[in-house]
């Protein structure tokens, strides 16, 4: 599965460039398709910053993300790391008191907010204080009006950054930059470029139940658990989403001894249903389940079983995760350590996937030469081990049924 983005560069007064726009694509056809605002920018948030590593979108740079106005009331921008992000919001937003309240805990949270298009309003006086930077759109008003605006206002202005966007001549460029802008974008500089990622697909029905259940009165973490652990594009997706918010509420950039359930006790009822949010809107065009999705559920299982075959019962949730995610750098083509990057998740699975080192990378070594009919290999493994090859071929017996039901009924 593949998603797509259009990528345009915006430059300072050097013409270097300083951020990126990310715009919205359903393919290699680069323009805006037939779909709403909220679809566009939940697939985005979904696919690629809950997927993606965050430098292959726009390596060093910040990113500038379309967020409809409904969806930055409800919150769901926050699942956007903020460190790197500018919140775009749209010409046609509505500044009532809502929105207001939105944006300013946006803004207490450490978000950098644009208004996009800017109209003008006097309606938006209020939200300058929390605005970092404005949007003039040069083909809709004139150089003569927009200077005007800026003189009238310049007390509230203050602090405030100004992007010429839409740009089309190097005489453009020259009267905007003499006027103090500090930011351009548009057809002079470069056109938006099409990116095309490999992306996790999602299980529809698997992601139909997380929302029934986080949406309970009382939700079964439980049953969440349960379900997380069933889905390896659920997993990965919440791990770097409470990587963002770990480091927005307390600076914490890894956390590295999280296990599911804890990342559910963090998050809590609202961000869990935030979460699913963004992850349903996303699915309206979802694709089927993959071998490798249930090949990895397979390992996952596998690698749990036999940590408890060794005797060591404490291994068996980062057994779990460790064949969960063992697939990661097939399905996404990306490198695993740049993947692990972007989550939380224990070292010993890091040393696992990565370095191919420790005790977990032997339980899912031993998977791997089962999958490839290495029997002198996984003979080798069961001795250092200390557990029998008819214990493992039990263990894949059980592993394969379990993922096959899995598969059936989610």
């Amino acid at each position: 599965m593949y998603s797509f983005i259009a990528r345009q560069p915006i430059f300072d007064r050097e013409m270097q460039t300083v951020a990126y726009e990310l715009l919205f694509r359903d393919g290699m056809n680069n323009s805006f398709p037939d779909v709403s605002p909220e679809y566009a920018t939940s697939k985005m948030i979904s696919d690629q910053f809950l997927c993606i590593p965050i430098p292959r979108i726009s390596g060093k740079h910040n990113s500038f993300i379309n967020v409809p106005h409904q969806m930055i009331i409800n919150g769901l921008s926050d699942t956007l790391p903020g460190d790197n992000v500018v919140i775009e919001i749209l010409e046609d937003a509505v500044p009532d008191d809502a929105l207001f309240s939105a944006v300013k805990s946006m803004y207490g949270k450490g978000y950098q907010l644009a208004l996009d298009d800017f109209t003008l309003d006097s309606a938006w006086d209020k939200f300058m204080p929390y605005i970092s930077i404005i949007k003039f759109d040069v083909r809709q008003k004139s150089q003569d009006e927009i200077l005007q605006y800026i003189n009238r206002n310049k007390p509230l202005l203050k602090g405030i950054q100004f992007l010429a966007e839409k740009v089309e001549t190097r005489e453009e460029f020259e009267l905007y930059r003499q006027a103090g802008f500090m930011l351009f974008q548009g057809f002079f500089f470069s056109r938006p470029e099409i990116m095309k990622n490999k992306c996790l697909s999602q299980n529809s029905l698997s992601l139909t139940r997380m929302m029934i259940e986080v949406n309970r009165e009382y939700p079964d973490f439980l049953a969440i658990e349960k379900l997380l652990k069933s889905d390896l594009t659920l997993s990965y997706k919440i791990m770097r989403y409470v990587r963002n918010m770990l480091f927005k509420t307390h600076g914490i950039i890894q956390a590295d001894n999280l296990t599911l359930k804890e990342i559910i006790l963090f998050l809590g009822c609202n961000e869990l249903r935030r979460f699913v949010s963004v992850a349903t809107l996303a699915n309206m065009n979802s694709s089927a389940v993959t071998e490798l999705y249930h090949q990895s559920m397979v390992r996952a299982k596998f690698c749990e079983l036999i940590s408890g075959k060794i005797n060591n019962a404490s291994l068996s949730y980062n057994a779990f995760i460790c064949g969960l995610f063992s697939l990661l750098e097939v399905i996404l083509e990306f490198p695993m350590d740049d993947l692990l990057k972007q989550i939380t998740i224990p070292q010993n699975v890091t040393d696992a996937l990565c370095e191919k080192k420790g005790v977990l990378f032997d339980i899912l070594n031993l998977c791997l030469c089962y999958e490839k009919l290495d029997w002198d290999g996984a003979s080798e493994i069961c001795q250092t081990l200390n557990i029998s090859e008819f214990s493992v071929i039990k263990s894949m017996q059980a592993a394969t049924k379990w993922a096959d039901e899995l598969s059936l009924h989610p």
